[in-house]
Parts: C-alpha cells; sequence; structure tokens
C-alpha cells in the first residue's frame, strides 16, 4: 500500500511525499488536476482542495482528513518514532555537515578532526572520508585490520582500484592522497606508503557548450530558481559547491562583483557579477524573499544540495536537446572558453576562475573557437566529382 506525507504549505497548495507506491498508484497521482513534480523537493504538489485531498484518500484507501499542518496518512515505524533523539543524530565534526556514519570509524574521525584543525575544505575532507570507507570495507572483506594492512596490501587495493575501469584516474589520485594521509600522518606508518606512485592523469578536454547551447539551455529552464541558479553559475565560471553556497551577501551589483568563500583549497576569491545575472537574481530575490542563502534548500537554514543543482542542470540539458556528455561543470569550462574567444587575457581567467597554475587555465586554449573558423579541411578543397 502506498505511503503519503501530505504538508500543506502557504501558498493554496499541498505538497505530498509518495513512497512504497506502485506504478498503479503513481498513475492515479497524474490523473490529479494541478499537479506539479517539484524535483529539488522530490515531492508533487497540488491545488489544496477537497477533490485533490479525496483523490489522495482514495489512493491509501482511507478517508479524507481535514487539513492539518502536516498530516500522515499511514503512520510511521513505531519502533522509528520512539526511537531517542540522540541515537538519531549524527557526528559533525567542525561546523560543516555530517562527513560519515553514526558511529564513524575511529580512524575516519581521527582523519576528519586533523583536516578540521587544519582548515581543510568540506569537500576535501568528504572526499577523504568516502576513500576511507571504501579501503577499510576492501580490507574486512580480506580480515584485515587498518592497522595491521601491509604494503603489499595497499598497493593491491589501488591496482585492483585502478585496473577495474570504474573509476577514472582523479579518483585513483584522490584515493592515494587519503591512504598516504592515514598511514603517514594518523598512523605513523610512512613505510607503507612512501614510495606509492602517482598514478598519470590523462590528458582531456573539457566539454564546453557552444553560446547558442547555452542560450537553449536556458530557455529550456522555465523555473525562476533554477534558471538564476544555471545564469549565475555560467556568468561567474562557479563550480557547483559555490553556486549552492553562495549567499546575497557575497554579491556586491555596485562593483559587479562576486566573492566565493572558501572555494576550492579553501581559498578566497572575486569573480565578474553580470548586470543580465543580477537582474535574475533582483527578480529571484523578490519572489522568494531570500534574506541568507541565495540557493536555499529544502531544509530550513540550509542551501540547495549538489547533488540537486546537478539534477536541475541535466534536466535542462536534456530538455534543450543537448547531447553532449555536459556536467554542470561544464558550464564554467564554457565560462573560461568563451572569455578567451573574446580575447580576455588568459591571466585574468585564471584569476577568475581561482588556479594556482596557469597550466590549468591554459588547456581552454585547445578548445576554444578562435581562428578555427579560418581554418578548412582539406577535404573542402577537392571536387565532389573525384571522390564520387
Amino acid at each position: 500500500m502506498a505511503t503519503l506525507k501530505i504538508e500543506t504549505g502557504p501558498d493554496g497548495r499541498v505538497w505530498v511525499t509518495l513512497t512504497l507506491f506502485s506504478a498503479e498508484d503513481l498513475a492515479r497521482v497524474k490523473r490529479i488536476r494541478g499537479r506539479q513534480w517539484n524535483p529539488e523537493r522530490k515531492q508533487w504538489s497540488f491545488p489544496d482542495t477537497p477533490e485533490t485531498r479525496q483523490a489522495l484518500a482514495q489512493i491509501v484507501a482511507a478517508p479524507p482528513a481535514p487539513p492539518p499542518k502536516m498530516l500522515v496518512v499511514k503512520p510511521k515505524d513505531p519502533a522509528v518514532a520512539h526511537m531517542p533523539k540522540g541515537k538519531r543524530t549524527r557526528y559533525v565534526p567542525g561546523r560543516d555537515k555530517p562527513l560519515t556514519s553514526n558511529p564513524p570509524h575511529p580512524l575516519i574521525k581521527q582523519v576528519d578532526d586533523e583536516l578540521v584543525l587544519r582548515g581543510m575544505a568540506y569537500g576535501t575532507r568528504k572526499a577523504y572520508g568516502q576513500h576511507l570507507r571504501n579501503h577499510f570495507d576492501w580490507l574486512r572483506r580480506h580480515q584485515i585490520e587498518p592497522e595491521c594492512a601491509t604494503r603489499e596490501d595497499i598497493r593491491a587495493y589501488l591496482v585492483q582500484m585502478a585496473g577495474s575501469g570504474r573509476y577514472s584516474a582523479a579518483y585513483c589520485r584522490g584515493a592515494r592522497m587519503a591512504l598516504i594521509y592515514l598511514y603517514e600522518t594518523i598512523l605513523k606508518h610512512p613505510d607503507k606508503v612512501c614510495d606509492l606512485p602517482q598514478i598519470t592523469r590523462p590528458e582531456q578536454l573539457p566539454v564546453v557548450l557552444s553560446r547558442e547551447e547555452v542560450v537553449r539551455l536556458f530557455k529550456a529552464t522555465s523555473n525562476l530558481k533554477h534558471k538564476t541558479l544555471l545564469v549565475v553559475a555560467y556568468s561567474a565560471g562557479l563550480r557547483v559547491g559555490e553556486a549552492v553556497r553562495l549567499k546575497m551577501s557575497d554579491l556586491d551589483p555596485d562593483r559587479k562583483q562576486i566573492k566565493i568563500t572558501a572555494g576550492k583549497g579553501a581559498k578566497d576569491r572575486y569573480t565578474v557579477l553580470s548586470e543580465l545575472a543580477w537582474k535574475y537574481v533582483c527578480a529571484h530575490r523578490r519572489k522568494y524573499m531570500l534574506k541568507d542563502w541565495l540557493f536555499p534548500g529544502e531544509k530550513p537554514g540550509d542551501h540547495m544540495s549538489e547533488r540537486a543543482a546537478q539534477y536541475i542542470f541535466k534536466d535542462s540539458k536534456k530538455r534543450a536537446g543537448i547531447i553532449k556528455r555536459a556536467t554542470f561543470h561544464s558550464l564554467r569550462h564554457s565560462f573560461a572558453t568563451h572569455l578567451l574567444e573574446d580575447k580576455v587575457d588568459i591571466r585574468y581567467i585564471q584569476e577568475l576562475l581561482g588556479h594556482d597554475s596557469i597550466e590549468t587555465t591554459e588547456r581552454y586554449t585547445h578548445v576554444t573557437d578562435k581562428g578555427l573558423e579560418q581554418i578548412k579541411s582539406p577535404l573542402d578543397g577537392l571536387s565532389t566529382r573525384r571522390i564520387r
């Protein structure tokens, strides 16, 4: 039987979470008039009318109930409902979101606490925690305690990962760094990781959207909040984590700048604020009455998740009919490439992107169209008669 959780919204609509449903239940939900699906909240919304509540009640074979602030048609599991609050909380290192499950592995906790003390960025800590969980799972399957792992065990794990074909070179490099940090810094066994070879990063060119594709992407996005997110990210060359963590106080329309606080490598920087992007921000702010986060998330007081932002881009890309293997990060690649095509000095682009090395920025010179339109393929010089 389907389970419905109904929340009454301030806009004359009800928000419905549907779980344990069948295909028939979903089809009945889609037949209700005025339905809207919110991919960010992963909920359906309907007009709050007696007809809507009657239709929802029929799905779970229960009579319609008066609209309280929150209605759970099917009661929660008593074992979960009566669980002490303290047991449902998760370990939160530093001031950021939880990084590990409760209770965390003691060694992962030690690594994360050390990273907190060193002021490492949240993304780095999260990645290290995931790499170590994967490593410990592998050791557990081989009945090896982390403290007892040998140099050969560590190398065998990395060899299996690198040779599986399931992980990118960048992911393998991250796993290597996490293991070096664990065994060298925490466990004080530098001899186990002192000669781990560096995994070569392949020379891959970034996926770049053309200017026409960027326009199509924006036009295919009807939701104002979603469109503002994509417009701001492209206009300033932001990473997905930087975009969702923007605050209203980070935007300076007078100087036409955006301050990125604690970006990659825990570094601050300034980038450009487009006049057109600011217009979208103003409209977005008026509609949602923003106070703190520019893109608030589902939970009160928190920002939109990175996964939600990536889903928004994926959905808009599909609607725009773009077949390139582009991701949210492609907006940042497109920002840099289009600036190069507009003959902006590469040193300025380096500063806007926050790259430590100019070599990182120079890879965009390989994907720019500047000058390519002047080059013709030798095939065009052949007569069509000669190749028929």
